[in-house]
């Protein structure tokens, strides 16, 4: 995710570390005519106004079910650990494998919502640290330092999370095979799914209940512009939070995911190479984006007011442009030759990679200088 000013909040007697928009001050007009600079862009101010539900339905439809699902995913793929350190074989290898699909396509889907707990509370950096480092892990299984859950909960986040995960059971290039891990290998593996399904379980309760006694943030967030919200203060300060979450994850698909890799035709740089799974992994982060602008999440079947609906009541042209270029963007992914870390480096798989960075950057524009100035000024 993309860095932002690093402010320290107070609720009550808790504490907020989060990552704060910078806000400009916008007056108010009663003329529709007037005019919100953002960037080079002029958009035409209107007088619909962003509603306080469309936060509330963010998190309750959004949010917190996605944080919930992958919560369900993480614990499953623990068991399915489990399950494969308690009788190793081909089958049970295979279990662990796709576990590790299910929760991976539900953290990812998060990165666009990464803000609040899973920044300020170490979340996102114990879950999906990248690049690891597999010189010291694979050093610590040599050695005859003690593993136990406690051990394992402070080692560095280069050390676990879903890319150590990943490299056990994977391999370099989808090479693993039971028989190349040995009991101390298979005693990591275990320690680390249980300690990866606990951080999914505490984000999930970071929003939806509190944690380490700090409120949820879903309150947080929810109640955005009410006279004793110091985080959000603003309505809009909320809103755009929202909105530049998606920013963020756009810009890091387009931008860094896709194009840096495929600029440096560089497989080592791809995030989650040793499984294969880089490109499934960007197109849940598209899909995310989508979640977001939409109000909805699919996976749950849930969905509530959007930020799509607020953009369709101030100016229709410009949501029905949201949406085609999201479409085209997930047209545009899905003819990339799969896997990633292969596509990079075949020329016949070029011009679909810059057509969809291209794709992924005009809808990140698009919101950013048309969607994010409506939502800013509403």
């Amino acid at each position: 995710m993309g860095s932002r000013p690093i402010l320290l909040f107070s609720i009550g007697t808790s504490f907020f570390v989060i990552a704060s928009l910078l806000i400009s001050s916008c007056g108010s007009s009663d003329a529709p005519s007037a005019t919100v600079s953002s960037g080079t862009s002029n958009v035409a101010a209107t007088d619909v106004k962003f509603d306080p539900q469309i936060l509330n339905d963010f998190v309750d439809k959004v949010v917190i079910p996605n944080n919930n699902l992958f919560a369900e995913r993480a614990k499953a793929l623990s068991q399915a650990i489990d399950g494969m350190v308690k009788s190793p074989n081909d089958e049970t290898l295979k279990n662990a494998q796709k576990a590790w699909f299910g929760a991976r396509t539900a953290w990812e889907q998060t990165e666009c919502f990464g803000f609040g707990p899973a920044d300020s509370l170490g979340y996102d950096g114990s879950l999906d640290t990248w690049p690891i480092n597999e010189t010291d892990f694979k050093a610590m299984l040599k050695s005859g330092q003690s593993l136990t859950a406690d051990s394992v909960s402070k080692m560095k986040e280069t050390e676990k999370g879903f890319h150590v995960i990943e490299y056990l059971l994977f391999g370099n290039e989808k090479s693993r095979k039971h028989t190349d891990l040995g009991q101390r290998d298979l005693k990591y593996l275990q320690l680390l799914g249980a300690d990866l399904a606990k951080v999914a379980s505490d984000l999930a309760t970071s929003w939806s209940k509190g944690i380490e006694g700090k409120p949820a943030y879903r309150e947080v967030l929810a109640t955005a512009g009410t006279s004793d919200n110091k985080v959000y203060p603003t309505l809009q300060a909320g809103a755009e939070e929202m909105v530049q979450g998606m920013l963020d994850s756009l810009d890091e698909v387009a931008n860094e995911k896709m194009g840096k890799t495929f600029e440096e035709k560089a497989p080592k740089l791809a995030e989650s190479r040793f499984s294969f799974n880089t490109l499934t992994d960007m197109k849940s982060n598209l899909q995310g984006s989508q979640n977001v602008y939409l109000g909805s999440f699919p996976d749950a079947n849930t969905s509530g007011k959007s930020l799509s609906a607020f953009i369709a009541q101030a100016k229709p042209d410009l949501d029905s442009k949201v949406k085609a270029e999201f479409k085209s963007a997930m047209d545009a992914i899905d003819r990339i030759p799969d896997p990633f870390e292969k596509a990079i480096l075949d020329p016949k798989a070029a011009d679909s990679i810059k057509t969809t960075q291209a794709a992924i950057n005009a809808v990140r524009e698009t919101i950013e200088k048309q969607v994010k100035p409506l939502v800013v000024q509403s």
